[in-house]
């Protein structure tokens, strides 16, 4: 039994959020069967088509041409997509092979996502304004979320909500919730020992949308009040590809900026807490998980931690405000038996709920219950 994962092909060697769950689907997939990878090329040149929406890219024909090629040689049970970005190739197939077996991974659901950050930009007095003149770009990626599922077989979300978005869109097919991965590299390094320094720290992909508010939030407004109660508090911001404009802010406030770091296990070690000022984002975020997994305190938006399961009081603490991120961080670096707690019971809640067996025999259920599709 052969299955065929269709990713889009990166030229990066620093993993992104979407290229550790394409990983860790692979490596799931193969605990039980044989996968082949398929990587798809964007092209470079701008779309033919009118109809595409923003959340969909355009890719070379030649490499749809090569995929419906390998397809036919290696005649696979199952196709896994790897994101809704991949609509031209998942039409293409749907099209030469009407009775071939796709999940569609929905990374993010798009529409939504590509709604939350653009209405993110306006100011909060003008965001129905900003909600109506986006009207039509929005109707567009829902439609593409909307036409990707049509031609699925079945969906795999990250969360129980991002389930009930794609149910949301009408079309009968079945949606399983198959969790994001934790990062191997914690796995090996949750001894525990993070989150015992001083730093207050953020780490993302530094020129996504949801992550550059975030960082502003912390540097300007949740910073400033932390350090009134806390003096010696400082802010870490962590993650590859900062602007130069985010640079410069960061440096004006006095942050320490680690860009695409290399090993993330010792600025954890160095952090007392991680803020997590999240407003927008879809699926379910990875560096919750990754800070719980080796043991960092987390403080973090109701956003942030969507879909994960998390009690707010025992394996994280709540904020919404500056004024209340500033209260919960001086908290945890004040009080050591508080930290110490949220360490251990967060660590052994995604450790217990997220760890690679939990998720390696979701995705076996996921895959058996195809056979009664």
């Amino acid at each position: 039994m052969t299955y065929l994962q269709v990713i889009l092909s990166r030229n990066d060697d620093h993993a992104s959020g979407s290229e550790l769950r394409d990983a860790a689907n692979y490596s799931n997939l193969s605990s039980f069967s044989s996968v082949i990878r398929f990587f798809l090329k964007k092209s470079d040149g701008a779309s033919s088509k009118g109809d595409l929406s923003a959340t969909v890219l355009h890719l070379k024909r030649e490499s749809i041409a090569e995929l419906l090629r390998v397809i036919g040689e290696t005649n696979p049970r199952i196709l896994l997509f790897e994101s809704v970005t991949l609509l031209e190739a998942v039409e293409a197939v749907r099209l030469a092979y009407p009775d071939l077996r796709i999940i569609l991974d929905f990374h993010n659901v798009e529409s939504r996502l590509y709604r939350d950050m653009r209405l993110a930009r306006w100011p909060a007095p003008l965001r129905p304004l900003g909600a109506a003149l986006l009207r039509r770009r929005t109707e567009k990626a829902l439609e593409a979320d909307r036409r990707v599922v049509e031609h699925a077989t079945a969906v795999w979300v990250c969360s129980e909500e991002d389930r009930r978005l794609v149910h949301a869109f009408g079309v009968d097919r079945p949606v399983f919730v198959v969790p994001n991965p934790i990062p191997d590299w914690c796995l090996s390094a949750s001894d525990g020992n993070a989150g015992n320094g001083g730093d207050v720290l953020f780490v993302g992909q530094l020129r996504y949308g949801p992550n550059k508010l975030a960082v502003r939030e912390l540097a300007t407004r949740i910073m400033p009040r932390l350090q009134r109660m806390r003096p010696d508090a400082g802010l870490h911001v962590c993650g590859r590809n900062p602007s130069r404009k985010m640079q410069r802010l960061l440096a004006g406030t006095g942050a320490k900026l680690t860009a695409n770091p290399r090993d993330l296990a010792p600025i954890y070690a160095a952090a007392g807490v991680a803020a997590i000022p999240l407003r927008q984002g879809g699926g379910t975020r990875l560096k919750v998980l990754e800070a719980l997994a080796v043991g960092c305190p987390v403080v973090a938006t109701a956003k942030a931690v969507e879909g994960l399961g998390l009690v707010p009081g025992r394996h994280y603490l709540a904020a919404e405000t500056p004024e209340d991120f500033a209260e919960m961080l001086a908290r945890v670096l004040a009080d050591a038996g508080l930290a110490a707690d949220l360490r251990e019971a967060g660590r052994t809640f995604v450790l217990s709920n997220y760890g690679d067996g939990v998720r390696c025999e979701t995705v076996r259920q996921a895959v058996v219950a195809m056979r009664e599709v």
